[in-house]
């Protein structure tokens, strides 16, 4: 009875463990995929627990008797995960991906073990086409929803989520991502494809045309390579194992023809896209290119299983900052899993990697031989199902080179069926005898091991659980941030540190809820999770530049706090500490400005910080070098290492130069260099002729000078730009 109900939990739960995550999100957590992650963790803890009380339960470790040949290279990569952890200098997040190997493998060893015969297989391949039916209805809603209904003109329109046309035209059904939409497609593709060659049935055939449409509409190079990818090599596998008795001169020229076509439109689609835009191109090669230079540090054994988003800010090329126009991004995967498999586990578990989809690729084809020419099964459905797996596994490795890593749970856990069928398929088309071994195990034993598969499983999905809670709490505490609502937000942000200590983006605004309160001590409550923060993640995003601010805040306060203690008279020893204050928060700050400039030479506001901080102790020559530092860096991107690709990056950020060109007029000023101040602020207006900040400067300038007439005319237009500044009310009403 109890074997029963673990092989039913087993045999039913995996296909329903498919189709939730591929349909489901939640959109009151602060990642709308988190919901996928979550589902992924517990079902596939609860999955492999089941398993493996079942297999304690019969005594019958078959699996690593008859078929281990099969499981052998999963066996290898997970223990180079463990190996890779290991020797990882952040064990936290490696156990995280760690996990994530683990469920994978585990989906890898239950097909194999479990799902040996047709009627099995079948079932799972119901529920994907379920699946795949609900997304790319919910796919072709969005399309008519953004061209029925536009965001800038309706506020709402047939899709009624909060996340509607949030990629604009590109849709992203459930998945929260047009990249992970694609990939999900690009493996049902040859799928339906294959299994509406063998039975003709009219809904596999729209599944296919609606798969096709919402493959389009992702508007992804990389969806519509790996779609290709799929269909030419399911095209090549079918014509000479399926249609090998009738294959003649005629057909592999039609077959050559539409291959050709096939390989034109998706060569034609990707110039296209690429022209329209021409970033993604760009920001893939940077990319790649800073994770050649990291996987250099350590190319044997690798840094640690996923750790590539921890270490990558420092090695990111400026030009991604270009590219972007963002700062605050955080980059988790390099938009290759090769490179990052090699970054992680380095050439040794890169090899075991590439081993795996060779055998994987092998052992497909293999199957479709034997299976075509065993009499029994010719024309058998379950031949026809791994031409469509084969072919959707080259599909997702070919993506897998320019886009979504398969670390992302929607492609991992597609990628990782596809393994796992073909390896069932291998493992259980030729039968290895009986697969009732005789059970030497004693009950006592029995439930010793079962009660300690029980404990160490219950703990892990509850440890996953409270991740889902940490999404839920850090978007609760987002809210509370942004009414001001201080002591609820710090309280909430500690609820998600407890419940998720991995959180890192809980910790980073932990901080910004200290600085913007800043009472007594929220700096050096700021200062506790900053370090908590580093531990875990040494250059998180902008974290180094929000320590200088910080700092520099500090420092004006300290100093604001000594001028009172000596008009006050205070005691030496007290005005001496304080003195001290001055100078440390004035250390700090400028390290900190200094290490985030060299982590993003492009962001102004460090140059703009630093510059302050030198002036205001009244060092002028290094405040004018830092903000003059700014201008020139563009100049060093048309140099190695950095000339790989090379355009004027400095022409995507006028504003920017423009405003630095502002703060050195400011600057001169000070220094009563008129003649400079004019120059900075006229050259600021040259790039920006909108900038009213050194148009008001440059009007007190002429001012200041008895320019009058100059100064007028400035005020004029900046009156024009904004009707409604105050500086220009206030001239006018004198």
């Amino acid at each position: 009875m109890i074997q029963k109900s673990l092989r039913k939990i087993v045999l039913f739960g995996l296909p329903i463990f498919y189709f939730l995550i591929a349909v489901s999100f939640y959109l009151g957590t602060y990642d709308s995929a988190q919901i996928k992650i979550t589902i992924f963790h517990i079902g596939g803890l609860l999955l492999i627990m089941a398993w493996l009380l079942l297999k304690i339960e019969e005594g019958c470790f078959t699996l690593f008797k008859n078929k281990f040949i099969y499981i052998l290279p999963v066996v290898l990569l997970l223990l180079s995960g463990l190996v890779s952890l290991s020797i990882s200098p952040f064990k936290l997040a490696s156990l995280n991906d760690l996990l994530r190997r683990f469920i994978y493998c585990g989906i890898a060893f239950i097909l194999v073990d479990e799902f040996d015969d047709n009627k099995k297989i079948f079932r799972i391949k119901n529920w994907l086409i379920a699946a795949s039916f609900a997304v790319c209805a919910y796919g072709i809603l969005q399309i008519f929803d953004y061209h029925m209904y536009p965001k800038e003109t309706f506020s709402s329109g047939l899709d009624p989520f909060l996340w509607r046309q949030a990629f604009g035209e590109r849709i992203m059904s459930s998945f929260g991502n047009p990249n992970f939409f694609g990939d999900f497609l690009i493996v049902m593709s040859p799928i339906s494809l294959a299994l509406f060659m063998y039975r003709k049935k009219f809904y596999l055939a729209i599944l296919w045309f609606l798969i096709l449409i919402c493959s389009y509409h992702t508007m992804s190079k990389g969806t519509c390579l790996g779609f290709a990818s799929g269909l030419v090599v399911f095209a090549v596998l079918y014509a000479f194992l399926f249609l090998r008795n009738k294959l003649n001169n005629k057909l592999l020229t039609i077959l050559a023809i539409c291959m050709l076509i096939v390989s034109f439109l998706s060569v034609f689609a990707i110039y296209h896209k690429t022209k329209e835009r021409s970033d993604s191109a760009s920001f893939r090669v940077f990319t790649w290119l800073s994770t050649w230079e990291m996987i250099n540090t350590n190319p044997v054994l690798g840094t640690g299983i996923g750790t590539f988003y921890l270490t990558y800010p420092s090695w990111r090329r400026p030009q991604i900052f270009f590219i972007e126009g963002k700062h605050n991004t955080e980059s988790d995967h390099p938009e290759n899993e090769y490179l990052e498999v090699w970054y992680d586990e380095g050439i040794a578990g890169l090899t075991i990697f590439l081993v795996l989809i060779i055998f994987v690729l092998i052992l497909g084809y293999k199957n479709m031989l034997f299976l075509r020419a065993n009499e029994t099964t010719r024309d058998g459905h379950i031949a026809y199902l791994q031409l469509g797996v084969i072919s959707a596994f080259a599909a997702q490795l070919v993506h897998g080179f320019v886009c979504v890593s398969l670390k992302f749970v929607s492609s991992g856990v597609m990628f990782w069926l596809l393994i796992g069928l073909t390896l069932s398929i291998g493992a259980n088309s030729i039968k290895h005898g009986s697969s009732t071994n005789k059970n030497y195990l004693k009950k006592p034993v029995k439930l010793v091991l079962q009660s300690i598969i029980v404990i160490i499983f219950v703990w892990a999905i509850m440890f996953t659980k409270g991740y889902f809670s940490a999404d839920l709490l850090h978007a609760r505490a987002i809210l509370f941030s942004r009414s001001r609502n201080w002591e609820n937000a710090i309280f909430t942000y500690n609820q998600v540190n407890k419940n998720n200590p991995s959180y890192l983006m809980s910790k980073y605004f932990k901080i910004n809820v200290h600085i913007d309160r800043w009472k007594a001590g929220d700096s050096t409550l700021a200062e506790k999770t900053f370090g908590e923060l580093w531990n875990l993640a040494p250059n998180f995003v902008q974290s180094k530049w929000y320590a200088g601010m910080m700092y520099l805040r500090l420092f004006n306060d300290n100093k604001i706090l000594l001028k009172q203690y000596i008009a006050e008279g205070k005691p030496r020893d007290i005005i001496a500490n304080q003195e001290k204050a001055v100078s440390d928060a004035f250390k700090m700050s400028e390290k900190y400005y200094k290490q985030y400039i060299e982590i993003d030479p492009i962001f102004p506001m460090s140059y703009y910080g630093l510059s302050s901080l030198y002036a205001q102790v009244g060092d002028f020559e290094k405040s004018e070098k830092i903000l003059l530092a700014h201008l020139e860096y563009p100049k060093r991107l048309w140099e190695a290492p950095h000339n790989f690709w090379v355009e004027d990056w400095s022409s995507r950020r006028q504003s920017d130069y423009s405003e630095t060109y502002n703060q050195l007029g400011y600057l001169y000023v000070l220094q009563r260099k008129f003649d400079k101040a004019e120059s900075m602020y006229l050259k600021a207006l040259e790039l920006n002729s909108q900038n009213i900040n050194a148009k008001k400067n440059l009007a007190m300038l002429y001012s200041g000078l008895g320019k009058n007439g100059k100064a007028k005319q400035l005020w004029i237009e900046i009156y024009h730009i904004n009707p409604n500044d105050k500086d220009a009310a206030e001239y006018f009403k004198r």
